[in-house]
């Protein structure tokens, strides 16, 4: 004789499991591209922040130097953490006992986009040992 009692069952339905699938599906995809999305700004926040870190070290040589900087464009390049940063500094002309503008902009090696930029003044005192008076220096180093 059988038994008039229906054995209850736990668990989910088969559709019940696919709908909840495609709703998870629906989710995941904007929030793959928000983890994307950050993992991009992270890497170029990264970037400007080792070229800021090449401006102020080259900033910071041209500043500590007691000579004349000549006037003009040098340029030159460095590597932090494995990633190289070309670096153009532009000198205006000054005599002693004058200000002189610097500026230093760097840019990463594979491209012409800046990601860091420094201006300042450096004065050119007229008692530290080994400066002449001279006339101003323009890029070609005559008078």
């Amino acid at each position: 004789m059988l038994n008039a009692k229906r054995v209850r069952q736990f668990g989910f339905s088969l559709v019940e499991t696919v709908a909840a699938m495609g709703i998870l599906a629906l989710a995941a995809i904007p929030l793959m591209q928000v983890t994307t999305d950050a993992s991009r700004n992270a890497a170029s926040l990264e970037s400007r922040l080792f070229a800021r870190t090449v401006a102020e070290n080259v900033m910071a040589r041209s500043m500590a130097t007691h000579d004349r900087i000549d006037a003009g464009i040098s340029a030159g390049q460095e590597t932090q953490m494995g990633r190289t940063y070309n670096w153009v500094r532009t000198a205006s002309a000054a005599k002693i006992g004058e200000l002189q503008n610097l500026k230093v902009e760097v840019r990463p090696a594979e491209s012409e986009q800046v990601l860091a930029s420094l201006i300042s003044l450096k004065y050119l005192p007229k008692n530290l040992p080994g400066i002449t008076e001279q006339d101003p220096i323009d890029g070609d180093g005559d008078p």
